[in-house]
């Protein structure tokens, strides 16, 4: 058995990623990447392993979107590679740096009738800002540094790799010159960076506009989150003193604590976004107009509101609706110089104490909405999250999936903390706040992790529980269970008067968990329920609490229009 990996590709990728500070990756061994599981043991990277490809992804994903920092997921070919594609158009469309390394079959069976065949980075493309199947053993530093660049630079994403399993086990010629000198030399050269991010005229503009407005909103997006630290953007929006609103990587950024930040930028789950309609200057920094927050829409703005919109993406300006002013430059940036010479009038207070009262309101709703659902001793969503929000501090994270289960949690919890709050994103992944939640938790190291599911989500990627178990993650399912696909049936019940396939069967999924080992718990009386939640949050470990939620709960703020 010859297991002298030296000089191989999979050696000098191993090495290349350890020399870009990679310390840890995700994956699911496979044929097509023993080689590289090899390089990477002896390189001392960590390999967590995961029972699905996706899964893998995702938790690369979540460690980025905590630690802003590129995450890395390594899997199999051909079937491997596509139950990755999920992952990657999930990072993708959470702007998040990710690199997937997939194996592939040997370049010699390509279009011969080879075995697991596939034309990988033709598949990625569309989901991904970067897609290559890597050609040469003796390329492979240069290419790794050139995907992490584009996976981390401009607006983040997923990049993919597919590496032929021959590709990484050919040897590259001996030279003088090692190929991971070239790298040192191209990472200690990090891409240059304007310090001054506006002409004087240019800001000069920036200024005239703000100081002529009334009840300007800050909205803050992931490119704020990119751009600066919280401390530096904190201290910029209290000299501002503009009511700030977060959203995707952004939350939490500045904390939703009713002072200067009022939640989430999103009219569906926050009652205090919709007063937007009062402004007259709205302040997209690292945030686009898109369709989904209804920044386009009438509904929510005013026909005659003034957008100035901050973004280094040029791709991002103008989407969906004309700026006022659009300016290509960092946000936290522009916004620090905007603090230090802009001395905030006096109008500005008037319309940030509206704004406070607006949430102050808006919180007790949320209680007084918790007493009105109390009609029998099923259990509400709403119930659950005001029983857990005994528990919640800001070391908390919250996971959210999709479904209607979870947009109680998504509009009921504040974001308090930067990294600590993340969703499913507006590509809806199912399922997924398992894994997110995994990846999460590994990243942060700290507090317990609430991951939000439904019933019908908790199929896709249960079994990477049996990972936080061998950890000993405090990973707290939060399991919402109404025995449906309850958007569906909710869908289908008000449009048709009727429902199919939407129905599934009464399962304790408490029992699952509690045969991997995790703490198991199953609740279904309101009266048992802040019992059953203590007893979720004092469990040492990873545990899963099976709520028996009220069928057809429905989602809240469905009074939106269109919604």
């Amino acid at each position: 058995m010859n297991n002298d990996i030296s000089n191989t590709g999979a050696q000098f990728m191993a090495r290349a990623l350890k020399k870009h500070g990679v310390r840890r990756v995700f994956g699911l061994c496979g044929d097509h990447i023993n080689a590289l599981y090899r390089a990477l043991t002896l390189e001392e990277i960590e390999i967590v392993s995961t029972r699905n490809e996706s899964a893998a992804v995702q938790m690369a994903d979540a460690t980025a979107r905590v630690t802003g920092e590129l995450g890395v997921a390594v899997v199999t070919g051909c079937p491997g590679h596509t139950n990755a594609l999920t992952g990657m158009a999930v990072a993708t469309n959470a702007q998040s740096p990710v690199l997937v390394i997939s194996g592939l079959t040997p370049v010699e069976q390509r279009d011969r009738g080879g075995s697991q065949v596939l034309h990988q980075a033709e598949l990625a493309k569309p989901i991904t800002k970067w897609a290559l199947e890597v050609p040469s053993a003796a390329h492979i530093a240069e290419i790794v540094t050139k995907a992490i660049q584009i996976a981390t630079l401009g607006t983040p994403g997923a990049v993919s790799l597919s590496v032929p399993n021959d590709v990484f086990e050919d040897i590259v010629p001996k030279s003088k010159d090692d190929p991971l000198d070239h790298l040192r030399a191209v990472r200690s050269r990090k891409p240059l960076r304007a310090q001054a991010s506006l002409t004087a005229s240019a800001f000069a503009q920036v200024c005239q506009l703000l100081e002529s407005a009334a009840s300007p909103v800050l909205v803050l997006g992931s490119g704020a989150w990119r751009d600066g630290t919280p401390e530096q953007i904190n201290a910029a929006v209290q000299k501002l003193g503009v009511p700030v609103f977060t959203i995707d990587q952004a939350r939490g950024l500045v904390p939703d604590d009713g002072r200067l930040g009022f939640g989430y930028a999103d009219p569906l789950f926050s009652r205090t976004f919709r007063e937007v309609l009062g402004a007259d200057l709205v302040i997209l920094a690292g945030a686009a107009i898109d369709f989904h927050t209804c920044f386009g829409r009438s509904q929510l703005m005013r026909p005659d509101v003034k957008i100035l919109q901050i973004a280094e993406d040029p791709a991002l300006l103008n989407q969906c609706r004309q700026s006022e002013l659009s300016v290509q430059a960092p946000p936290v940036q522009v916004l620090r110089e905007l603090a230090e010479s802009i001395k905030p009038p006096a109008r500005w207070s008037q319309w940030l104490n509206t704004m406070q009262r607006r949430y102050a309101e808006n919180r007790e709703l949320w209680k007084n909405q918790a007493r009105d659902v109390a009609k029998d001793k099923t259990i509400h969503p709403l119930q659950l999250c005001a029983s857990l929000e005994r528990h919640r501090t800001p070391d908390t994270g919250i996971i959210i999936d999709a479904g209607d289960y979870v947009h109680w949690a998504r509009g009921f919890f504040p974001a308090q903390a930067p990294g600590r709050w993340m969703d499913a994103v507006l590509i809806g992944n199912l399922g997924g706040s398992i894994p997110l939640g995994i990846g999460s938790q590994i990243a942060h190291g700290k507090g317990e992790t609430w991951a939000f599911i439904g019933d019908g989500g908790f199929g896709f990627y249960s079994w990477e529980l049996e990972l936080a178990v061998e950890r000993q993650l405090p990973l707290k399912i939060i399991l919402g269970n109404d025995a449906c696909w309850g958007v569906e049936k909710r869908l289908q019940q008000n449009a048709y008067g009727s429902h199919v396939g939407c129905d599934l069967r009464e399962i304790r999924y408490d029992k699952f968990a509690e045969m991997l080992g995790m703490t198991a718990l199953h609740v279904e009386s309101i009266d048992e329920l802040d019992t059953a939640v203590d007893n979720l949050v004092a469990a040492p470990g990873p545990a899963l609490l099976n709520v028996r939620i009220r069928s057809l709960a429905g989602r809240p703020l469905a009074d939106f229009p269109r919604y």
